[in-house]
């Protein structure tokens, strides 16, 4: 699947370059060709990324990483997303054209029976004149005077509109430059520190040791996609500085190989929460990760470094007088051959939840797939946090509860605050990514706030 993918952008990226050898070709009649066609091949070597992926599948984008000097695979990575937008606006501006010029048509064109009387007025016209032409030639006389016509003046070929021609030659270079440049935006906003995002949670007004009690979520950090240690001591400053009681990871801390786990443990042991507690529940690049070495061993190592990891359990958080219980529930996916057999989703909330006493505490819920909501939202608990989605890295805004973006299927749960009949939602829009390029979708850590109700 993920070779597909990168055929099918290797062709859209083919289509894309020929027209902008084309669009180039045109705006500069001499020298566009060369021009156009040094542009093309500019960008399609600098999206070479996804030929890699025909190639070589998901190992390709691991060559990059592994190979290619960062600075390199970030513009590489952003020229890919630039041609891509480049496609769309071409898309957009050319479906435009198109109403306007139908809506222009409709407006202008003549009901039918007056095309026909126009039609036949012209025949009988044109009829009239090679008659009259043909009595004038027989006397002697040009066909135009005998008609009472001029003579028929050469019309000089009409001028060239230089305004017209420089508005042309400009939205030839602007869509590109448009493109690159947001681009290039993104990759610079993806590097940025991540945001702070609070959320309140209401809590009852007697649990009085809870009131105010914080808890850091972070999550999609992809440790060895484009995070390196520098960018992880940057981030484990940033979750240490909003000085959270309690932190929670919500999966893909490694990104594909059990090799990242030495610079993940490396995050953990730098966390500083202020009540001690660290909770991780597994995302899919966990079990990827897995592959190179096994589940076991990956537990273990994010265990040793100070996480408890939760697989479909819930664990009791003292703090003064008053608890609040924290669940977490697995991946939702099959088992590979070879790992150990995983519950269904709901099998592992009747699990996790089961594990919670009904005492009026808050029942916080970590689960790596916001989808994981559909299943849960009729169930007793107050908050879950999720990731996952990296709140679709290109993001339009919302509408209701859509996110509007072009890296995600039309749905619900990609990034943010959501609400149903009282239970909540929060997907966090991840630190990391195999993509590193951020339009109005930052960084991010969750800050929840325990606010009395």
């Amino acid at each position: 699947m993920f070779q597909l993918g990168g055929l099918v952008v290797t062709l859209v990226n083919a289509l894309l370059g020929l027209l902008v050898w084309r669009r180039l070709r045109a705006a500069f009649p001499r020298h566009g060709a060369l021009i156009g066609g040094l542009c093309a091949a500019g960008l399609l070597l600098a999206a070479h990324p996804a030929l890699l992926m025909t190639v070589a599948s998901w190992s390709g984008l691991r060559a990059i990483q592994r190979h290619v000097p960062e600075p390199v695979s970030l513009v590489a990575m952003g020229a890919q997303v630039a041609l891509l937008m480049y496609g769309l606006l071409l898309g957009i501006t050319a479906a435009a054209a198109a109403v306007v010029r139908a809506l222009r048509h409709g407006r202008t064109a003549p009901n039918a029976g007056a095309v026909m009387d126009a039609r036949v007025d012209t025949n009988a016209r044109a009829g009239s004149a090679a008659q009259a032409g043909s009595a004038a030639h027989a006397a002697g006389a040009p066909a135009a005077r005998a008609n009472g016509a001029p003579e028929e003046a050469v019309t000089a070929p009409e001028p060239v509109d230089e305004l017209r021609r420089r508005l042309v030659v400009g939205a030839s270079w602007a869509l590109p430059a448009a493109a690159v440049a947001v681009s290039m935006g993104g990759v610079l906003a993806s590097r940025q520190r991540p945001v702070v995002v609070r959320v309140a949670l209401p809590v009852r007004r007697e649990l009085t040791s809870l009131h105010g009690v914080t808890i850091a979520q972070l999550s999609d950090v992809h440790v060895g996609s484009f995070m390196d240690a520098e960018r992880l001591d940057e981030l484990r400053d940033a979750i240490n500085a909003v000085r959270a009681d309690i932190h929670v990871i919500t999966g893909d801390l490694l990104d594909h190989h059990v090799s990242q786990l030495e610079l993940s443990t490396r995050l953990l042991r730098g966390l500083r929460p202020a009540r001690g507690q660290l909770f991780f529940c597994m995302g899919n690049h966990e079990y990827i990760a897995a592959r190179s070495a096994s589940i076991p061993a990956i537990v273990k190592g994010l265990e040793e470094a100070g996480a408890q990891v939760l697989v479909d359990e819930a664990r009791e958080v003292r703090l003064g007088g008053d608890r609040l219980w924290m669940g977490a529930i697995d991946y939702p996916s099959r088992a590979r051959p070879g790992e150990p057999a995983r519950r269904p989703t709901a099998d592992g909330l009747a699990r996790a939840l089961g594990q919670m006493q009904d005492d009026g505490a808050p029942r916080v819920l970590l689960s790596h797939h916001p989808g994981t909501f559909r299943a849960a939202r009729e169930l007793p608990f107050d908050l879950m946090l999720s990731g996952h989605t990296h709140g679709g890295q290109i993001s339009l805004g919302r509408i209701g509860d859509y996110a509007l973006t072009p890296m995600l299927p039309a749905g619900l749960y990609h990034n943010g605050l959501y609400e149903h009949r009282g239970r909540r939602l929060h997907v966090n829009a991840g630190a990391g990514g195999w993509l590193p390029v951020r339009i109005n979708c930052p960084p991010e850590i969750t800050l929840v706030e325990l606010v009395p109700a």
